[in-house]
């Protein structure tokens, strides 16, 4: 038999945080009210996040919550920490855009080479794409449609139109 007057167990710590974050979740993704002191803990949260876009190290943004709210080491650790429970870490969305952004450079580079007929150049631009996107042998072989996909790019360099894709018959799609 159970006690009907038996208290639950306690929460943890984490448990607690994250039900304090699914506020702030609910807040930016269903625009749900939060109280004058949520708003000013959000605020802060923004605050934190936007220095480490910044690219302020972990450290300094704990001084910088520290000197700006004028609180504790612990507590300005813990909004850091929270901050990137909220947000996600700074360093892996900077990761995933650079990355992104190389390839793109790297489809640009291969489409100059491919109007200069530098195959060299190709395989190239073709290796790094592959390494960025930690293509691996083991895996099915990417066509030539995969590595340059069909979009319609065009690029200007000394008043000569660059057009990265060819149509069937290897004519610039106009």
């Amino acid at each position: 038999m159970t006690d009907s007057n038996a208290t639950p167990p306690a929460k943890t710590n984490q448990q607690k945080v994250a039900e304090k974050l699914d506020k702030f979740r609910d807040h930016l993704l269903h625009r749900t009210p939060l109280k004058p002191s949520e708003q000013q803990m959000l605020e802060k949260y923004r605050k934190c996040f936007g220095w480490r876009c910044k690219m302020f190290s972990p450290q300094q943004v704990v001084n910088m919550l520290m000197q700006e709210y004028d609180i504790q080491y612990s507590q300005a650790y813990q909004i850091m920490l929270e901050s990137t429970k909220l947000y996600g870490k700074v360093e892996d969305i900077d990761k995933v855009g650079t990355a992104k952004i190389l390839v793109e450079n790297l489809y640009v580079a291969m489409s100059i080479a491919v109007k200069d007929r530098n195959a060299e150049a190709i395989i190239s631009a073709t290796r790094e794409i592959a390494n960025i996107l930690r293509l691996k042998d083991d895996q099915i072989p990417l066509t030539a449609d995969d590595l340059m996909p069909a979009r319609t790019v065009k690029y200007v360099q000394n008043n000569v139109v660059v057009n990265n894709y060819t149509g069937a018959e290897g004519q610039p799609d106009e």
